[in-house]
This record gives C-alpha cells, structure tokens and sequence, in this order.
C-alpha cells in the first residue's frame, strides 16, 4: 500500500497544497484529476520515491520511502514503472532501442522470449510489427503507447502514468481503460495522473471522487480482499500474462 501523510508541496516559496492525505491499496486503479499547473507530476515524483515532499511523508508497506532504509527505498523505486509526461525520442533509434534500455526486464531472459514479450506487449498497444521503427517518426499517440510497453515489459508492480490519456487520444481512451483495469486485476497497482477522468470511464459502480488540495481521487479499480501485502514482497518478476496474450483488449 502507497499512504500519502499530509504530504505538501511548494512552488517559489509559495505552497501548491497542503496536507494531502490518502491511500492506494496493492492491487487499486486510481485516476487523480487536476487542472494544468496544479503540481500532478510534482505528486507523482513524491509517490514514487523520486523527490521528497517538501511536507508530509510517503510511506509504502508500512515504511516511510524517505524516512526508512536506503535498501526499502531501492526495492520500491526498482518495482516502480513510469510513463512520463515527457515521453521518449531523444537518445534512441528505433522502438527496439528503447526495449534495450529496460535492462532489468531483459536480464537473464533469453532473446527469443525478450523478443516475444516485445512484438506481444505491441500488438497489444495497436503497434504490430513497430519493432523497427524510428521514435523521430511516431506520433503522440504512437511514443506514448510505444512508451507503456516498454514500462510493463520490466512487469513493474507499481505503474505511474502522467498524462498517458492526454498523449494517447480520445481514440484509445476505451481500449486503454480496458487493459489498465485488467492489469490492476492481476494485481498491478496503478496510478495515473490526468486533467479529467474521461466521461465513459465513469460507471455505475465508480464512487464518488475524494477531493483533497487541487485533486478529485477516482478509485476505478479496488483491491482484492483476500489479497494482504506484506512489507517484505519482492518486486514483481517475469511477464503479466496479459502482456503475452494481446487478446484481452
């Protein structure tokens, strides 16, 4: 579990918020909504270890990620995935080029399998046969979509996404939805960091959003109840086997 504790946040001396408090259980798909400016990517840097907050604390099975051992803080950041708002292009080639990088996921894999997990976790962001492409030459669209595969081909226990909507289009808002909830299924903690919650995710069974400072927290996806995360749980390993089907989009 990710427990945000009064965390705040400050700007040129000026707070952006302060005392935001809040929980994401193992296994929960969240939406945090907020306008422009508001301090989203600032949030999610706090949640994942990256930046300390300049208030409150972050605590994560039960230990602070600031606060606690060098070693706790290690493991977390090592289980963290993250598609940033800025998304890649400089640097690399090609598409392969960019699954190359993710060395943690590829280390001790064969390369029939790595390249298997590959072409399988494209097909499944609507990018078949990319493998060979220039990242000079994708769309938005294309990088941020490229971007989310290689995040769940280092199958990442905690997966942070800052404005992969926005970057993706109205166009795979659905098919998006569809396979980040299935991911939270298999027990994939998600977190996403958006403008607005797009209107056709908003069901039936959707709570009421929690405010607190300048955000509306949207719980999509809620934990299993039988499931108890132990502080002690390594980061995931090997492949979601939804990554490796591509059929449940």
């Amino acid at each position: 579990m990710i427990e945000a504790f009064r965390v705040g946040a400050a700007s040129r001396g000026r707070p952006l918020w302060e005392g935001l408090t809040f929980a994401v259980r193992y296994g929960e798909m969240w939406v945090i909504a907020g306008p422009p400016s508001c301090g989203k990517t600032l949030l999610m840097q706090f949640l994942r270890g990256e930046k300390c907050p300049d208030s409150g604390d972050v605590v994560v099975a039960g230990e602070s990620i600031y606060r606690g051992s060098p070693d706790h803080h290690r493991r977390f950041r090592a289980s963290c995935g993250v598609v940033p708002e800025s998304l890649p292009g400089e640097g690399v080639k090609t598409v392969t080029d960019l699954f190359r990088l993710s060395a943690l996921a590829a280390a001790g894999l064969p390369a029939a399998e790595t390249e298997g997990r590959m072409e399988a976790l494209l097909s499944l962001v609507g990018l078949p046969g990319a493998e060979g492409w220039e990242i000079s030459s994708l769309s938005g669209s294309e990088r941020a979509r490229v971007a989310l595969a290689v995040e769940l081909f280092r199958s990442p226990r905690y997966l942070f996404l800052d404005m992969l909507l926005e970057k993706t289009g109205k166009e795979w808002a659905d098919k998006l939805g569809s396979l980040l909830r299935a991911l939270a299924r298999e027990e994939k903690t998600i977190i996403m960091m958006e403008r607005e919650l797009p209107d056709r995710w908003k069901g039936a069974k959707t709570p009421p959003p929690l405010s607190a400072g300048p955000f509306r927290l949207y719980r999509l996806v809620a934990s299993s109840p039988d499931r108890k995360e132990e502080a002690g749980d390594p980061p995931s390993q090997g492949g979601s086997s939804l990554g490796l089907t591509g059929g449940r989009v």
